[in-house]
């Protein structure tokens, strides 16, 4: 099955762009605009790998590019965070514009669907961003950090312990899906969503995965009178943290990154003893390699009042989404040359191609 391209969606734009606008209240049951590109073989749903999330706000939408072919197989992941917009777009730049031709990418865009329907908390970004599009006009969404209270379906605990045991002081981090994995399918919906990533894994025997998220901006951790203000986390823009499994793939990923893009990122490995979280969790629970990029986001700065989070002079959206996209491609290059098994992924933009235009030039 082949989806239609963008020319299928330029007879739609003024009607969705219309219900967009005419919606008063941001909430749940507002659609998410993705608009799959030719490559895109299936479209699925998370409850087809956990049949509990469906009817839920935490089901969402998950895509199948699949050459057909022998090959790895990889998955994508944005919007883990709703307010880490990076992640989302990079993972709709993929699905709209690339043609898998040896193994099978999946792509999820809007993990956390819960997290998108839900005004940003940390620094009350707007829920929506007009963007020239191939086909006219177009909103990116841009949420919350955690999953909607009405849709976890219980009360945030004083102190939270996720399913590996680790204990965190605020209770609302019960709602992180990025603190859940891997998740208990008898658990909150946040735990229950964790699960079912898990499962989608396990069934498609994922090779390797990367979690895409946002973070502080380098320079702006500190107020202006330099103090280091808490709570920013500077040391994570511009890093990847690998799963003690994949460290040799990720630094020959990040060599290559450097190479051609001159970005320059930071390795860690998983610690071990912070449980919950999707670089190390995945890679635990399956035979998967699992992979965490940060970028900077000026949304993330606590000091800063009406960030731009598309098109700021310095971590322009375009940036972002280039830099996630581009490791990721690496990744699989450094998979290929270890394991013999290509993800091979023809019409994935370049990073250097983005850097030119505005993001809306890559997206249907």
């Amino acid at each position: 099955m082949k989806w239609p391209g963008p020319h299928w969606y330029s007879l739609m734009v003024v009607s969705l762009t219309c219900l967009l606008l005419s919606a008063s209240v941001w909430s749940g049951n507002i659609g998410l605009d993705i608009r799959p590109g030719d490559g895109v073989t299936d479209q699925r749903k998370l409850s087809d790998y956990f049949p509990p999330l469906k009817d839920t706000n935490l089901d969402t939408d998950v895509y199948i590019l699949d050459s057909g072919k022998p090959g790895a197989n990889a998955l994508l992941i944005g919007g883990t965070h709703g307010n880490e917009i990076a992640g989302s777009v990079a993972a709709l730049v993929a699905l709209e514009n690339s043609v898998v031709t040896e193994g099978k990418l999946i792509v999820i865009p809007y993990t956390n669907r819960s997290a998108q329907s839900v005004m940003d908390t940390r620094n009350h970004i707007d829920a929506r961003h007009l963007i020239q599009s191939r086909s006219g006009e177009r909103y990116l969404t841009y949420g919350d950090r955690r999953t909607d209270t009405a849709d976890q379906e219980s009360a945030d605990p004083d102190e939270y312990q996720n399913p590996g045991g680790y204990v965190l002081k605020n209770g609302k981090e019960s709602r992180n899906l990025n603190r859940t994995y891997p998740g208990k399918p008898d658990g909150t919906r946040t735990e229950q969503l964790a699960y079912a990533i898990i499962a989608l894994v396990v069934k498609e025997q994922v090779d390797f995965s990367l979690d895409m998220h946002e973070a502080n901006t380098p320079e702006t951790d500190k107020q202006d009178n330099g103090d280091y203000k808490p709570g920013g986390n500077k040391r994570l823009s511009y890093t990847v943290v690998s799963h003690p499994r994949g460290l040799e793939i990720a630094a020959y990923a990040l060599l290559a990154m450097e190479e051609d893009t001159h970005i320059s990122m930071k390795l860690e490995e998983s610690n071990t003893a912070y449980r919950g979280l999707s670089h190390l969790e995945i890679g635990d629970a399956t035979s998967c390699l699992s992979y965490l990029s940060e970028s900077p986001n000026p949304g993330q700065d606590r000091s800063r009042r009406n960030a731009d989070v598309v098109s700021d002079a310095k971590y322009p959206l375009t940036h972002r989404v280039g830099m996630h996209l581009r490791l990721f491609k690496h990744l699989a290059d450094a998979y290929a040359d270890y394991n013999d098994k290509t993800l091979k992924i023809d019409n994935l933009p370049e990073y250097q191609d983005l850097l030119t235009g505005e993001i809306g030039q890559f997206l249907n």
